[in-house]
This record gives structure tokens, sequence and C-alpha cells, in this order.
């Protein structure tokens, strides 16, 4: 029986896999003599997700077609699409971190549950008050990184070269996650008890397990009051 690569193993490929694209990234956006081969190695990434969710949704043949759809239509448009390849990288830098800051804001109003209490919920069904406002700035706190991140790589995209442009989006992104995660970090553990607190990779399988099931509830007398 194969044994399944373990979870250390999983989290350093995916890593691994994503610090080559962002690398690659940055030479075919920075370096205009970049070949075409790895220009057109970045696109395999966002079809594959196309295709992932096409054969989730709607099975083996459509995602095939899809995929074989896909691949006509980039070639018929490839020598448009390599002379705007950043324009390209820009929807998709943009289109991530709007989508991301849409999920983390969209929960902070109309009284949803803000999705840090969500990911807190799973870890402890029984928060305190104290948690409850402290997750709700932090599901602030990432909406406003997320707005932040899309915003100052437009600026950066009209008004400096290229190659800072692409040195923020592709190369520093990953480490201002990081930076994200392990500031939050900090100030967790000068917000809330040592029992109420839980570590960066708990918080990460929380958003894993929030996004694949329905979020548990937490009733109107449990909020935090809000600050007008």
């Amino acid at each position: 029986m194969k044994r399944r690569p373990g979870p250390l193993a999983t989290g350093l490929f995916t890593g691994s896999a994503i610090v080559a694209y962002d690398a690659l990234a940055h030479y075919v956006s920075a370096y205009p003599d970049a070949a075409p081969w790895a220009a057109l190695l970045t696109l395999l990434p966002a079809a594959a997700v196309l295709i992932e969710l096409l054969h989730r949704r709607l099975g083996l043949i459509a995602a095939l077609l899809g995929g074989s759809a896909g691949a006509g239509v980039a070639l018929l448009v490839w020598p448009l699409l390599r002379d705007n390849l950043t324009h390209l990288y820009l929807l998709q830098y943009l289109g991530t971190n709007l989508a991301l800051a849409s999920y983390f804001g969209h929960t902070l109003l109309g009284g949803r549950t803000p999705a840090c209490t969500t990911f807190a919920l799973l870890l402890h069904p029984s928060p305190s008050p104290a948690v409850l406002a402290y997750t709700r700035q932090v599901t602030f706190a990432w909406t406003a990184f997320f707005l932040a991140s899309a915003g100052i790589s437009v600026l950066l995209y009209l008004f400096a070269s290229i190659a800072q442009w692409s040195a923020f989006t592709n190369l520093f992104y990953l480490p201002s996650l990081a930076l994200m995660f392990i500031g939050e970090g900090l100030v967790r553990r000068r917000r809330l008890p040592p029992d109420e607190r839980h570590g960066i990779i708990a918080s990460v399988k929380a958003y894993m397990t929030a996004t694949r099931t329905p979020p548990p509830s937490i009733t109107e007398p449990d909020l935090p009051p809000r600050i007008s």
C-alpha cells in the first residue's frame, strides 16, 4: 500500500511551486527578451485551476473539452497575449486580492459572522467576548491588507517601472503575507490569554475547514458591541 505524502511534504512542495512560479513571472515581466516558453509556463497554473473547477462541477468530459478549447483559443491569441502579459498578470493579481478582500469584507456587513470569528469558532466553540471582538478586528485587518495590496499594485503599474511593479507583485507578495501572519500572531499573543489563542498552523487548518463546510453560527447576544 502506497503512503501518501505527509502535510509537511505537501506544504513544502506547494510552497516551492508557488515560489518558482512567482520567480518565473517576475522574469517574464521584467525582462522583455524572456523566452516564449517561460511566458507560456506562467499561464499553466490558471489553466489548471479552471480545468479542475470544470472537472468538479461538470465532470471529466467537460474538463477535457474545456481544456482543449482553452488551448485552441490560447494558440490563436498567443501573439497578442505574449506582448501584453503584464496586463494579464495585473488582472490576475487584482482579481485574487479583490476576491479575498470581498471574502473577508462582506462578512463584516449586515450582522454576518466575521470570517476570522468563523475560524475561531471551529477551534473554540464557546469564544469569549474578547475573542469575538478581536476576530472582528482581524477580519477587518485582512480586508484592508488585500485592498492595500491591490491598490499599491495599480499605483506601481501606472507610475513606476515594470521591474519595480513586478518585484512587488511577484516577489514581495508572499513575504508580505508571511509578515502579516507573523504580525497578527504577535498581536494575538498580547491581546488574548493562552487558552484562547491558537497558532498559525491551527488557524490555516481552520480556514481550510471553513471553506469546505458551512460556517457555525453564533447568537446575537454573544456578539461584541459595535462601536459606531
